[in-house]
């Protein structure tokens, strides 16, 4: 063995090593869900544990972005950040990039630095940490030199393994919003009635309130009460806190947060279907700077993303529900407006011009890109073949050409 390969493999030893350690020092199992007060905690669902863990992150581990460039939103000109950001993980971590799972994405509201939840390895042993991008770069986030707490979300689902090989307890905790004091805690329980919802308030003082929920399911054409909620978001339509969400093969259900009280089981009411085959990632709430409206935007596996207004989704009735229904297997329901985006794998926005993605190069699906994409069509103008982007093309309507490059110096 050559001098080189055993410097490489010491150092790729002692990258595993230190993650390994710090793993099991940051009192994480698993790392899903990522959500972020108001202010600097950063909640991280562990499913795993059937934990919600809140890291107080301070000054020393938040880095403002402010003068990081994101790209252009006024010519729809976004960025690519990292590119092959699976490879520069496990390059840090001293694995292959089939070992390295990225499970969510958020961003820091106040100083727009995006956090990564990963895992290292699959399985029982799979490690988890989460990262940051400072001006490009990725880093490790050292949890331990955050104050922290934690809550139980209740009973979570065994091991059991669905048909095709899905764990169950990954399902645990599908997503976390917090709002006004209170984090919502999504996902199954191990009870019959397993779709629930949790409501914690934070700072944590160990109680919770449970609320079942059952959805009238228009693909099926059946009441459910173990489909979960994949996404969801709050909203106040027509004034009234409510919770919009989505669910495993994608009805939306809006319930206002007055009926999720503890111990209760409700019916949340189905305003509209996305489409069979089809599995929501995440739902996000926007104003689109061009007109000031209000609206959510859905980002979905197999399908378009979707823009949804907030006065739509206050005045959508239910859809046809009960005996004598049919199956809806189409979009249906409240007006969906599709958006030009495929190879979604996470969204969320880092300010009122930009969202950033974890996506797939549209060109090189084996690239995976953490990329800006500019408000309010989500729409990068570079990703396709636009006739304003030919030289020879001279009208120029939107002033695209007059427009100096951007500088990312």
């Amino acid at each position: 063995m050559s001098k080189t390969t055993l410097t490489l493999c010491a150092s790729m030893l002692a990258l595993a090593t230190a993650g390994h350690a710090w793993a099991e020092d940051s009192k994480l199992q698993s790392a899903g869900a990522l959500a972020f007060d108001d202010a600097n905690t950063l909640f991280v669902g562990d499913s795993k544990a059937g934990m919600v863990h809140a890291f107080d992150l301070s000054d020393e581990l938040i880095q403002d972005q402010a003068n990081y460039v994101l790209g252009r939103a006024q010519t729809f000109e976004g960025r690519t950040i990292i590119d092959n950001i699976d490879d520069e993980i496990a390059a840090m971590l001293g694995v292959t990039s089939d070992e390295v799972v990225i499970n969510d994405m958020a961003v820091h509201g106040p100083s727009k630095q995006i956090f990564l939840s990963v895992q290292r390895g699959h399985g029982p042993d799979a490690e988890a940490m989460i990262f940051q991008v400072n001006n490009g770069a990725l880093n490790i986030v050292d949890l331990d030199a955050a104050a922290h707490s934690e809550t139980s979300v209740g009973p979570v689902p065994s091991s059991e393994t669905l048909e095709f090989g899905q764990k169950l307890n990954n399902l645990a905790i599908t997503d976390i919003d917090f709002y006004k004091g209170e984090i919502f805690v999504s996902g199954v329980s191990n009870e019959e009635f397993s779709s629930k919802l949790r409501r914690i308030a934070y700072p944590f003082d160990g109680t919770i309130s449970s609320t079942s929920i059952e959805i009238w399911h228009a693909v099926h054409a059946q009441y459910e009460t173990r489909a979960p909620i994949i996404t969801q978001t709050i909203a106040e339509l027509d004034g009234t806190p409510t919770l919009v969400a989505v669910y495993a093969c994608t009805p939306i259900v809006k319930i206002p947060l007055s009926d999720l009280t503890d111990g209760a089981q409700i019916r949340g009411t189905m305003i509209g279907e996305m489409g069979f085959g089809n599995t929501p990632i995440d739902i996000l709430p926007y104003a689109n700077p061009w007109d000031g409206s209000n609206n959510v935007i859905v980002t979905n596996t197999n399908r378009s993303a979707a823009s949804i207004s907030l006065d739509a989704l206050a005045s959508a009735e239910a859809m046809p529900h009960g005996e004598g229904v049919g199956n809806v297997f189409s979009v249906a329901g409240v007006p969906q407006f599709a958006l030009p985006m495929s190879g979604t794998h996470h969204l969320d926005l880092v300010d009122a011009s930009f969202a950033v993605a974890l996506r797939d190069h549209p060109e090189d699906a084996n690239n995976l890109q953490l990329h800006t994409i500019p408000l309010p069509f989500f729409f990068d103008r570079a990703d396709h073949i636009v006739e304003m982007n030919f030289s020879s093309f001279e009208a120029d309507p939107f002033g695209y050409k007059s427009a100096p490059p951007v500088d990312y110096k």
